[in-house]
């Protein structure tokens, strides 16, 4: 389970604090309301503080929201080393 929380907001900016696991639906939903806060004209920062894991999809889906010029804050280095590696073991 993924528990997503607006933590903080401004004018143009949502930081989104991530409690959990990022993996299947879990990931499809981070990046669906990514994607709305974007397009909202929103710069979105995701605080990784309280992710516990990520599967290869989850992965995946948090390069794409890379490329889309979304920040992550306080993130894990093991879930930095994975995003180097794309997600491989």
């Amino acid at each position: 389970m993924l528990r997503i929380t607006p933590a903080a907001k401004n004018v143009g900016t949502v930081t989104l604090k991530l409690e959990g696991k990022i993996h299947g639906e879990w990931a499809s939903l981070l990046e669906q309301e990514c994607f709305r806060l974007v397009h909202q004209q929103k710069q979105v920062r995701l605080d990784f503080s309280g992710v516990s894991y990520v599967d290869p999809e989850g992965i995946q889906v948090v390069r794409n929201l890379l490329n889309g010029h979304i920040q992550i804050i306080n993130c894990p280095r093991f879930i930095v080393e994975l995003l180097d590696r794309g997600g491989q073991p």
